[in-house]
């Protein structure tokens, strides 16, 4: 993938204190004026993980079923951050479906399964 097709589908967050600030289009900008041969690395890896669970639904029967995450391969604390999506996951899917709610999820196994990555032309 060429370095400016990734900063035209790239979301940028400025580093500042205290938090992130929108930036997109001025890293947009930024990158498209830059040469590829400027960029150090080649490419972005993640890792591709699936997480099993179980869950019961609004008429109390039990299901299992499957969730995939993509996470940065050095995330020191992947499965506590897969535990935190999946948190938040139930909470904005129960918020947006009260008639299809779950409750009682468990997350039993979270296992990475691959390794993504975006190969940067140089």
């Amino acid at each position: 993938m060429h370095i400016h097709k990734y900063a035209d589908l790239a979301c940028f967050q400025e580093i500042g204190i205290g938090g992130t600030l929108p930036a997109t289009e001025e890293y947009r900008e930024f990158i498209k004026k830059l040469h590829p041969s400027q960029f150090l690395s080649g490419g972005i890896r993640a890792t591709l993980y699936e997480v099993s669970y179980s869950y019961m639904t609004i008429r109390g029967n039990g299901r299992t079923a499957k969730k995939y995450a993509l996470l940065n391969p050095d995330h020191e604390e992947a499965y506590i951050e897969i535990e935190m999506q999946m948190s938040n996951w139930v909470e904005n899917h129960n918020a947006k479906r009260p008639y299809r709610m779950i409750s009682n999820v468990t997350i039993l196994e979270i296992k990475p399964l691959a390794f993504a990555n975006i190969r940067f032309e140089i």
